[in-house]
């Protein structure tokens, strides 16, 4: 059975962090991409995590969203970070290269530290 995609919001200090719930598949596209006008940036130092510690699938439609954001987040200057990913699915992004976009981290208190 297919776990329906929500994402909050939270901003902090630094940014904004995305909690995702549910499976990151096709529906990320409308849902994810369309979450606010990504090109446009989110200000000067601004940073987007994204909080996979409710995800248990992602599948290469989902993948796909995640490089789009990528690709997006670096012309548009803002950097992107994760934690809670499956190890999983962290070979995974290493493998694809996405590792290499989105820097990953352990939890979010290791994150949180980062921006100390």
């Amino acid at each position: 059975m297919k776990n329906e995609l929500t994402i909050g919001e939270r901003i902090f200090a630094s940014g904004l962090i995305l909690d995702i719930q549910g499976d990151l598949t096709k529906d990320a596209e409308d849902i994810l991409l369309h979450q606010r006008n990504w090109s446009e940036g989110l200000g000067d130092g601004a940073n987007v995590i994204l909080n996979f510690s409710e995800v248990e699938y992602i599948n290469s439609a989902g993948i796909a969203v995640l490089i789009r954001l990528a690709q997006t987040g670096k012309k548009a200057g803002f950097t992107i970070y994760a934690f809670g990913i499956n190890s999983h699915y962290q070979k995974m992004f290493r493998l694809i290269g996405l590792a290499e976009f989105i820097m990953i981290y352990p939890d979010e208190y290791a994150l949180m530290q980062r921006f100390q």
